[in-house]
């Protein structure tokens, strides 16, 4: 019977090659390991992804719709605003249209001393003191005279004529009264003894006075 083969794996020693004659083959170690390292596949260095740009973009502005009512409602005003002042312009007073009622010297005397109490409250003293200097006196149904001792009161009145005549005119629905001022120098001594007119003298020796008085807010 065949003897059958071991089926083991040996290891040969070196002595049975060189029993042989077999000569072993130098191998450089250093070479060996450079060529299975250029043998293995070169690994790529992974680069950090850069962040693609991004699209510069308009940004939106959200208007609630509060925001949007008050944008409406100030955008109306203003073109409300801008046809009022259009048609302002485009009106033109027909002066014979305005009323003209008669009216009688008490009426006006009344309406005078309105006007005087309202600029008192705004603190316009001197202003009142020289209004309440003479009684306003009607001629001609639409005019009012005026007589005042100087002429510093006349100019005075005459700066603030417009405003007098405006609340007078509207008091007593007459747009055609006017103001007469004359001066009587001969008053002078008469009305120097009035509060007003101390105060004026006074003012005239020591201009200080003026301005105590507006520091205080004194009377005259």
């Amino acid at each position: 019977m065949e003897k059958k083969k071991n089926s083991r794996h040996y290891i040969i020693p070196a002595s049975y090659f060189k029993k042989l004659g077999v000569k072993p083959v130098p191998v450089d170690v250093k070479k060996a390991e450079e060529s299975s390292a250029k043998a293995q596949p070169t690994q790529t260095t992974s680069k950090t992804k850069q962040p693609e740009p991004q699209e510069n973009k308009t940004p939106k502005i959200i208007l609630n719709a509060q925001t949007k009512r008050a944008s409406a409602l100030s955008l109306s005003s203003i073109r409300a605003k801008k046809v009022h002042l259009e048609k302002q312009k485009e009106v033109v007073v027909n002066e014979d249209d305005l009323p003209k009622e008669p009216f009688t010297e008490k009426e006006l005397i009344i309406a005078w001393n309105e006007y005087v109490e309202i600029i008192k409250k705004k603190g316009k003293h001197n202003l009142a003191s020289i209004l309440s200097i003479d009684t306003p006196k009607v001629t001609n149904s639409t005019t009012i005279n005026l007589v005042f001792p100087n002429e510093t009161n006349k100019i005075e009145v005459e700066r603030s004529q417009h405003n007098l005549l405006q609340y007078i005119r509207k008091k007593l629905s007459n747009y055609d009264i006017s103001l007469n001022i004359k001066i009587n120098e001969v008053l002078e001594k008469k009305y120097a003894y009035t509060g007003q007119e101390k105060f004026e003298k006074l003012k005239e020796k020591n201009p200080n006075i003026a301005l105590l008085r507006k520091t205080f807010d004194l009377d005259v």
